[in-house]
């Protein structure tokens, strides 16, 4: 893979044109096992990787360069299907080991302040587990719970000082996250679906986490009702519907907190044609 970078002194001038290649070794390597029907246990190793780059850093005027990322995945897999395939049962278990991974760094409190940085080495490691099962012929209910847990092991970045990050978390990571829903429809055309989703706490930046999670979790129910056929559909729509008050980000900027909030309450008609 080759990239290519300009050198510069500045954000206002260049220097002469380079090229930089990257070379990377990508295995990939897995085994399944159906050790009964409708029922499969799999492993999958393989690398990954991402090229590095260059940025500019609007708050300094400077550029900077970063080098690529290199990924070791684990994952184990159970894929499994139930009373005569009306109830699907899957799960996983995964750890990413991280070499050089490429970070979004707020050097200080100034928004505008901002690079990307190669951590020397990461980890994140967690669960899925997901369940889909027709209870009837018309009745369908479904959910799925998620865990990840991520740590930078070691990690140093500078601002006009040193800053050790190692034993952080990931920015914008929640824990926990899950969803659980409903759809019926009968047949003469008339539906209903009601889900929720959950979002756990996280942090905003990675500098400073001794405060605790500064976005906090939220969980938002939503719902479609109505009408359709082969030819049109007519349906309320509601999303957010206890109206739960959220923010997906927040930062410090000159000393002012500010927060960019979620979508309030919206509830509306829909209208579906197909031809």
């Amino acid at each position: 893979m080759r990239y290519r970078q300009q050198q510069v002194d500045n954000a206002n001038s260049a220097g002469p044109e380079s090229t930089t290649t990257y070379k990377a070794f990508l295995p990939k390597g897995g085994v399944s096992w159906e050790f009964a029907p409708d029922k499969t246990l799999s492993v999958i190793i393989q690398r990954g990787y991402r090229s590095g780059g260059s940025g500019v850093n609007p708050g300094r005027a400077t550029t900077h360069v970063y080098d690529p990322e290199y990924t070791w995945n684990y994952e184990l897999s159970l894929r499994t299907q139930w009373l005569d395939r009306r109830l699907t049962f899957n799960a996983n278990a995964f750890y990413i080991d991280w070499k050089d991974q490429q970070v979004y760094v707020q050097l200080s409190d100034n928004v505008y302040d901002y690079e990307t940085q190669n951590a020397g080495s990461s980890r994140v490691w967690g669960f899925e587990v997901e369940s889909d099962f027709d209870v009837t012929e018309r009745l369908n209910i479904y959910g799925s719970v998620g865990y990840a847990n991520s740590k930078f092991l070691d990690f140093q970045t500078t601002n006009g000082q040193v800053l050790d990050l190692s034993g952080f978390e990931f920015a914008n990571a929640p824990r926990w996250t899950w969803a659980a829903g409903f759809d019926w429809r009968h047949p003469s055309g008339f539906s209903a679906n009601v889900n929720v989703n959950y979002r756990g706490a996280q942090f905003q930046d990675i500098r400073d986490q001794s405060g605790g999670r500064n976005v906090p979790s939220r969980t938002l129910v939503n719902a479609k009702v109505g009408y359709g056929n082969d030819y049109f559909g007519a349906y309320l729509v509601a999303t957010n519907i206890f109206d739960d008050e959220y923010y997906d980000y927040q930062y410090e900027n000159g000393g002012r907190m500010q927060a960019l909030f979620g979508e309030p309450r919206m509830i509306g008609l829909t209208f579906e044609g197909r031809f």
